[in-house]
């Protein structure tokens, strides 16, 4: 019988392999320095999260026995997580293999961009429900780039609204197309500098972000520079260091278990500080406040979104509603992910860069 890691490793070659002859654009599966493309592999279908409380689900291969795990020649990886382990290092480590982001031979955290489009939902615009008839995400957490490309309509009268909510770095600005004014004359690019800390949040309290900026606190690093390692790795390194963490872990029971609840700041927003609880290593919700400001994000239905053709068993929330302060502003089901390594970048415009930060 194939084991199910090896099958999904193969697949995952097979289809960057098959990008790089056909386009030449692909950033091969992230791995970085010349490593192999690997799968963090759990069941089909099943994610990462099936058994009940701490240290439950252990990667294949690990603390559960089995064949060892993540790169192509079946080596189980540099740490091994204790199972029932409830330390931040173990925690941290099965939140990101339970949700497919560990990757290659070392099991680095390497998911490095994305690309959802949502079926339906609704969102808030000038306090008006807005139905959507087109959400698209695209998203680089290196940079950091955050494009949000936003159709629908409000009101019996059907009144049509778009926009492309952008973020790239410490700019953030609105674009009647998307790239509006890379190419001189097309497009408008209005420079929205208020509108900064609202997407980083979105940003970093999103269903990849939220571990990300996670694991760069514990680590005492920026994102940029926590990314593309194995997070167990990574903290033991930066411990010898003497790096301070600023992301904290307690347990909260449930009737069903014990729940991991990890509080950690948002990258690049002064004074905000998130609160993700973790179900069999999953988020049910991640809550940002920053003074008297409150913003839930609410998450469920978790599966492998990308098109069948080319699933690898990295996971997204198939639902998805934030609350600021109480109100629903937005309210998304998934119709289709790409979690690769696509070609993902948001270019500051000159007239955006003009305006300043």
């Amino acid at each position: 019988m194939v084991d199910r890691r090896s099958l999904a490793i193969g697949v995952l070659a097979l289809v960057v392999a098959m990008s790089h002859g056909v386009s030449g654009q692909g950033q091969g599966a992230g791995a970085p320095r010349g490593q192999g493309a690997g799968a963090a592999g759990a069941p089909l279908g099943q994610g990462r999260g099936a058994p009940q409380g701490p240290g439950a689900g252990a990667p294949q291969g690990r603390a559960g026995g089995g064949r060892g795990g993540g790169g192509f020649g079946g080596d189980a990886g540099p740490f091994t997580p204790t199972a029932g382990a409830k330390d931040l290092k173990s925690v941290l480590f099965n939140w990101a293999w339970h949700m497919g982001m560990l990757r290659s031979g070392a099991e680095s955290e390497l998911i490095k961009t994305l690309d959802y489009h949502a079926a339906s939902g609704t969102i808030q615009v000038d306090g008006q429900p807005c139905t959507l008839t087109k959400y698209r995400v695209q998203a680089n957490y290196q940079v950091p780039g955050w494009r949000t490309q936003i159709e629908c309509v409000r009101g019996a009268a059907k009144q049509k609204y778009s926009n492309v909510e952008t973020l790239s770095g410490t700019y953030a600005w609105d674009e009647d197309i998307p790239g509006a004014e890379l190419v001189p004359g097309k497009g408008k690019a209005t420079p929205k500098p208020a509108a900064l800390d609202e997407r980083l949040i979105r940003l970093w309290a999103s269903p990849h972000g939220a571990i990300k900026a996670a694991i760069a606190g514990a680590a005492g690093l920026p994102p940029a520079q926590s990314f593309a390692q194995n997070p167990a790795v990574l903290l033991d390194r930066q411990e010898k260091a003497g790096a301070k963490s600023t992301t904290t872990l307690m347990w909260q029971a449930d009737k069903a278990g014990e729940k991991a609840v990890l509080t950690f700041p948002i990258p690049g927003v002064e004074g905000a500080m998130a609160t993700a609880t973790l179900t069999n290593y999953l988020p049910d919700s991640v809550v940002v406040t920053r003074g008297t400001d409150k913003t839930e994000f609410i998450y469920g239905k978790w599966a492998d979104w990308n098109n069948p053709l080319f699933k690898i068993e990295a996971l997204y929330a198939g639902t998805i509603v934030e609350r600021k302060n109480g109100t629903v502003v937005r309210s998304l089901t998934a119709k289709v992910t790409e979690i690769g390594q696509i070609y993902v970048i948001m270019p500051v415009p000159e007239s955006v860069r003009k305006a300043g930060k």
